[in-house]
């Protein structure tokens, strides 16, 4: 569901699939498996002491401890194959080569470290080849037993081996068990083999370093799938160090490391906290308290705000002014669901407003929504402004194809290698400096993919809103602290808050539903907030895009806007609530427009039995599965009561993801129960990810055309004419 299998089968670099990613991805699938050798080696070498009198004892340890590692490569390959073969967006030659430079450069990475230590590990004959010279010299006898009267106190591993593979001979060797061993020569042997070992994993970890000062550039970003194997790679290396020093102590040494650390993160000394650019994190805190969310939210300004949205209003209606008959007026929602909900709802305005030949953004007032969804929309709205202010147009097919370049490459490597160890970098926005976090990552590749055209304030939108150049942008990422929504948005929006009771002059005595985020944040520089950077706080991916962190005392921390309303509905039906009686008056009715990622009802899946582990995660991920469906169930209700106090018409028009295979006319042809449907539903549809393969693009961008849509589309051109 989350695609990650995808990072690994169709690793992409420099925004292509090809010989080049996966030589990357082979190198540090290599660098990995040699990480898990060489950490073998450390731990465990000694238990083995017949390779202390072999001849290049860390050569014949990882020739015969690399069971796993070859296991590894010819079940990726095979996988890789099915997988290309399966979705054929490439030739079979151009597979073939593709896996062949994944082999290479994992074979190739082992060969080269081998011969690293071939040259420079010595063995029992290089470290004492002087003393065994001279003896050699004095008597015809083998090196073997020149070493047999040096005994002085032998030690057992426990660990029987009869007989090991030489790679020289090609042949399995028995193991010479009659053979004395000194200790103290072994263990200097083993000692400066470890020695040499850590030398590696030392470089490793000053590479990390490197790569993160070098971040920035488009060719250090690597594929997905490379950061989770250098990250694998770390994780065995410090493991592995952690054991080695502390043997029997290692678990409570691991325990003890990690709550130093999170000591010195509660004590501020690493900061992990991840900021909003264009705040002001320096100066006093905005006060996050229930006197405060009160004061901003207060009966002038509400009254205000209202005065204020009611000249847009107009501006709206004054559009439509020639025409005979009062237009309808579209409010556009769409769901959150990562880079396939921003591809789905960027496809969907685009053929939508196309067939109704632009008056879906004309007629529309207000975009809400969550996560990609409300970064398609307002990519999509950005290019609408450039096309009218600055007469600048790209083609359909380039913008769906800008917006769907993938995200992910460069913010998993700013996880690796910056945000897990140093960060290292800053940046400037504005007059005020920042971290380079995979924060910024996720925002400055969403700039580069859009081309910058979405690299602004949200004030910078205040004036195209008031004159209804465009449609107003609401945002509502979750705080955490409390639950409630955060109301971004270029224009003042307190009534979002609160409600007035009949008399207009007094709000409702009820629980604040959410927070003003421009007058909280007044001080704290809140208008120059970056665009991207209130993208970023409405599309929070677990352990992807990260938290953010907002100046204010305590600290608010806010998350994905799907938390609270995944498909923006909520919003839309209350702002229709407080401009009832000017909508009524002045349209011939109002149309949800509800783009979604997913579809409304979904086949009932077949319960199986659920052994114990089952059940005790069960109530979590069910409940997690049906987040959607109770949304929906709460937004259904909301629309039915809008039908209820909304003297006008009220239309819904759903544009869903239901994507189907190239061969579903033959599938229909057969028989096929529901559960089978389903499934075929699962294996076409697009993963919930920041990346996105060819398959899974080329799924996104047809299946507007799937009946369902069009029928849609062409309801809701009758609607607008």
């Amino acid at each position: 569901m989350l695609g990650i299998s995808y990072l690994f089968l169709d690793p992409e670099y420099m925004n292509e699939v090809n010989a080049t990613s996966m030589f990357i991805l082979g190198f540090f699938a290599g660098l990995f498996s040699m990480s898990f050798q060489i950490t073998n080696y450390i731990l465990d070498a000694q238990k083995f002491t017949f390779l202390g009198y072999l001849k290049r004892p860390f050569g014949k340890f990882v020739i015969n401890n690399s069971i796993i590692s070859w296991i590894f490569l010819i079940t990726y390959l095979v996988t890789f194959f099915q997988f290309q073969f399966k979705n054929g967006f490439q030739d079979h030659v151009q597979i073939s080569i593709e896996a062949l430079v994944f082999a290479i450069a994992y074979i190739g990475i082992h060969i080269l470290l081998y011969l690293y230590f071939r040259y420079t590990n010595k063995d029992i004959f290089k470290l004492f080849a002087h003393n065994i010279d001279q003896k050699l010299t004095q008597k015809k006898v083998s090196k073997i037993n020149v070493l047999r009267p040096l005994k002085i106190n032998p030690f057992k591993s426990g660990i029987r081996v009869d007989s090991y593979f030489d790679l020289y001979s090609f042949s399995f060797k028995k193991v010479d068990t009659d053979i004395a061993y000194d200790k103290s020569y072994l263990v200097k042997v083993f000692d400066q083999n470890h020695l040499n070992a850590a030398l590696i994993q030392f470089l490793s970890l000053l590479l990390i370093l490197l790569l993160s000062l070098l971040k920035e550039h488009p060719a250090f970003q690597f594929p997905a799938g490379a950061s989770i194997m250098i990250l694998f790679s770390v994780l065995v290396t410090v493991t592995g160090f952690i054991s080695y020093w502390f043997r029997y102590w290692a678990i409570t040494a691991g325990i003890f490391l990690f709550l130093l650390i999170n000591f010195f993160v509660k004590k501020g000394v690493y900061d992990t906290t991840y900021k909003a650019f264009g705040l002001n994190y320096k100066g006093k805190k905005a006060e996050y308290s229930l006197k405060k969310i009160r004061e901003i939210s207060n009966v002038n300004n509400y009254h205000n705000d209202v005065d204020s949205t009611i000249v847009i209003l107009n501006n709206w209606k004054n559009k439509f002014k020639n025409q005979k008959k009062k237009p309808k007026m579209v409010f556009i929602c769409a769901s959150g669901g990562g880079q396939r909900a921003a591809v789905w709802t960027l496809r969907s305005l685009q053929v939508a407003d196309s067939i109704t030949h632009g008056k879906l953004l004309d007629q529309s007032i207000l975009m809400t929504g969550a996560s990609g969804g409300m970064i398609g929309m307002c990519y999509y709205r950005e290019l609408k402004l450039q096309e009218k202010t600055k007469g600048i147009k790209i083609s359909q097919n380039k913008a769906f194809y800008q917006i769907a370049r993938d995200v992910l490459n460069p913010v998993a490597f700013s996880l690796v290698v910056n945000d897990l160890f140093f960060r290292t970098r800053g940046f400037s926005f504005g007059n005020k400096q920042y971290e380079q976090d995979r924060g910024y990552s996720f925002e400055n590749q969403l700039n580069i993919n859009s081309g910058g055209i979405l690299w602004k304030k949200i004030i910078d939108y205040q004036t195209p809103e008031k004159k209804a150049t465009i449609p107003l942008v609401i945002m509502a990422p979750t705080i955490i602290n409390d639950g409630r929504k955060l109301h971004i948005s270029a224009q003042h929006v307190s009534y979002m808050s609160n409600t007035l009771i009949d008399n207009k002059s007094t709000l409702r005595n009820q629980r604040q539903k959410s927070i003003e985020f421009r007058r909280l944040f007044k001080d704290q520089e809140g208008d120059s907030l970056s665009f991207t950077s209130a993208l970023r706080m409405s599309a929070t991916f677990p352990y992807i895009t990260p938290n953010v962190t907002l100046p204010s005392i305590p600290e608010m921390e806010v998350m994905d806007a799907g938390l609270s309303d995944n498909f923006g509905l909520g919003d839309a039906i209350r702002f229709v609530y407080v401009f009832k009686d000017w909508i009524a008056e002045n349209t011939s009715g109002i149309v949800f427009l509800s783009i979604r990622d997913s579809e409304k009802e979904r086949e009932i899946e077949t319960n199986e039995k659920n052994g114990i582990v089952d059940k005790l995660f069960n109530p979590i991920g069910s409940l997690y599965q049906s987040w959607d469906y109770l949304q929906d169930i709460n937004n259904d209700n909301l629309e039915d009561f809008a039908k209820g106090w909304f003297k006008n018409e009220i239309d819904v028009v759903d544009i869903m993801y239901t994507p189907r295979p190239k061969y579903w006319k033959l599938i229909q042809e057969k028989d096929i129960d529901a559960q089978q449907l389903d499934e075929i539903y699962r294996i076409e549809r697009a993963s919930l990810s920041w990346h996105l393969t060819t398959r899974e693009k080329e799924s996104l961008k047809r299946t507007i055309f799937e009946p369902n849509n069009i029928a849609a589309i062409k309801k809701l051109q009758e609607l607008l004419e």
